[in-house]
């Protein structure tokens, strides 16, 4: 079965308060985009792989690439857009097939493992879709009415990438104009009228927003974790 990856890297680094697009921004001494373009070519190296940037920093990332040794790897940049949707979008009218799976991943979540991606795959080979997610640790809490109330935290989990689709379905579900709700490629998915199922992610698979996060980052390969490094 024929399988692409998009990643979508076109963010400006804004939250996390630096000049250096956050997905270019080093972990170990290699730039965080790099993490995942090796974690898919690692667990296929036939898999097609897309990556969405910012026009405006091609050419960095084209030098920091070279500098990675990941300019081997073969990659196919489309522009990202204003808002993640259109990124994807734009990424997927690029698969010039309609029969296979695609998994969509955010660049900020550099330590996604070969078993995970294997495992989302696989199931979504089955189902149609395959969505990582884990249990929500903290208390939480719903604003209704003008008051916080309590949730029961075992109702929710939290949603993580690679999320795998049916091409197909995925880039017809990407036909419907875009809504502020979709921030994730499920609720697209599943707007357009399709089940979500959901498998168990990982710990280590988390998004990258703050300077804090990067810190930990830098922590978790500097502990003597190889598994991590790409």
């Amino acid at each position: 079965m024929k399988k692409t990856a998009i990643i979508v890297a076109a963010g400006t680094g804004s939250r996390i308060h630096s000049e250096t697009p956050k997905q270019f921004i080093p972990i170990g001494g290699v730039p965080m985009l790099a993490y995942s373009i090796k974690a898919f070519h690692k667990y296929d190296p036939e898999i097609e792989i897309i990556v969405a940037i910012n026009p405006d920093f091609s050419e960095q990332w084209e030098m920091l690439s070279k500098q990675s040794h990941i300019n081997n790897i073969p990659v196919k940049i489309v522009h990202g857009g204003k808002e993640r949707f259109y990124s994807v979008q734009n990424a997927l009218n690029v698969i010039g097939h309609i029969t296979g799976l695609v998994a969509i991943h955010d660049a900020a979540r550099p330590f996604v493992s070969g078993l995970l991606i294997e495992k989302l795959f696989s199931h979504a080979e089955n189902a149609g879709c395959a969505i990582p997610a884990i249990p929500i640790k903290d208390s939480i809490r719903a604003h209704v009415m003008d008051e916080w109330v309590g949730a029961d935290r075992s109702l929710f989990r939290a949603i993580q990438t690679p999320q795998v689709f049916d091409i197909e379905k995925l880039k017809n579900a990407y036909q419907h104009p875009f809504q502020t709700k979709y921030t994730d490629d499920a609720t697209v998915f599943e707007s357009a009228g399709n089940k979500i199922y959901l498998i168990e992610g990982e710990e280590n698979n988390y998004k990258i927003t703050t300077k804090m996060d990067l810190e930990y980052a830098e922590y978790l390969i500097g502990v003597d974790n190889p598994s991590l490094l790409p």
